[in-house]
């Protein structure tokens, strides 16, 4: 893999919601100025996570295909409302859009990921927005809240979280993600060489978010909203389902081709939330499944690492890579 300009990280404030909204764009001064764009929203439950956590594997398969990407930050629950997640779709859809643009009618096509809750954000994209994204990619994605694993109590955690452990991320004032850098699923500019392959020198550094003594654990707010079966709550108004697709003829043809990565040993996200959906968009849909995988079981890697073999596990992964090459080829 090789790429004739180094990749660069810039960042940008897309919009002011109660607090800056910014987004950071991984990108080379040799794009072509009429390449689509990768939207990426980061997983996190919507109460966790950040923008910079990015699959290695994606920014290089970004950088590959010349597609500049873009990893925008979104506040989180409990302090954001549902049409207030829609606002901030909203403006990191049009910023990716208008990217790079001088004028309106140079607007841009947009291929649209998420992980897991992130996946989420992106299918807002394609239920509320116009035009529809070019494609979508859900890693390990949650395309709605409705499905009975977010309502039913299934996880209860080994010790019971409770509002007290939940209580200093309540209080909190209005928030985007704050990740430590480690190598939990944090991307770095300096673990790539200028080639674009990875670089197996680079060891990943750890600090601390701005204004935190000890490591935020936010993560806990996802726990105990799926086991009070709260999320329909926060993001039952702008949440479609799984049935819209039998009963919308419209707008399920208007549906852009939506590729799906899923490990079936997924504790966080059961496989049949990803399976349901799948069945709704029939040839809308291509789903790759990783045997013996978990939730995110790709977080971390780089296209190394994914290695070669296609009919491996994390060879679900170079399968939606090579679909999703097939769709931007096609349109």
């Amino acid at each position: 893999m090789t790429s004739p300009t180094p990749l660069q990280k810039t960042t940008h404030t897309i919009a002011v919601h109660d607090i800056p909204i910014e987004c950071d764009v991984y990108n080379a001064a040799d794009y072509p100025a009429n390449a689509p764009v990768f939207l990426f929203f980061h997983s996190g439950g919507l109460t966790g996570g950040a923008r910079n956590m990015v699959p290695p594997w994606l920014v290089q398969t970004c950088l590959t295909k010349k597609w500049p990407l873009l990893s925008p930050s979104y506040r989180l629950l409990p302090q954001v409302s549902a049409s207030g997640l829609l606002d901030d779709v909203r403006a990191a859809y049009t910023f990716a859009q208008s990217f790079g643009t001088s004028t309106p009618e140079d607007s841009r096509k947009v291929i649209v990921g998420g992980a897991s809750a992130g996946f989420f954000l992106a299918a807002l994209v394609a239920h509320h927005l116009t035009p529809p994204p070019l494609a979508l990619l859900s890693i390990t994605g949650i395309p709605s809240f409705r499905h009975a694993f977010f309502n039913s109590s299934t996880l209860i955690p080994s010790e019971p979280i409770t509002e007290d452990d939940i209580a200093p991320y309540v209080s909190e004032p209005v928030t985007v993600g704050r990740h430590i850098f480690d190598a939990s699923g944090v991307f770095s500019t300096a673990s790539l060489l200028p080639s674009g392959e990875k670089n197996t020198a680079w060891t990943p550094g750890r600090k601390l978010p701005e204004g935190f003594t000890s490591d935020p654990n936010r993560g806990l707010l996802y726990d105990y909203y799926l086991h009070e079966n709260l999320f329909l709550d926060f993001v039952g108004e702008v949440d479609a389902g799984f049935d819209w697709a039998t009963v919308d003829e419209q707008k399920l043809e208007a549906w852009p081709p939506t590729i799906f990565i899923h490990g079936d040993d997924d504790a966080d996200v059961d496989l049949d939330v990803c399976a349901s959906t799948v069945k709704q968009l029939g040839d809308k849909a291509q789903f790759f499944l990783a045997k013996g995988k978990g939730h995110l079981f790709e977080k971390g890697c780089f296209l190394e690492d994914l290695g070669d073999d296609k009919d491996s596990p994390t060879g679900a992964v170079l399968k939606a890579i090579d679909a999703l090459d097939r769709v931007v080829a096609a349109d």
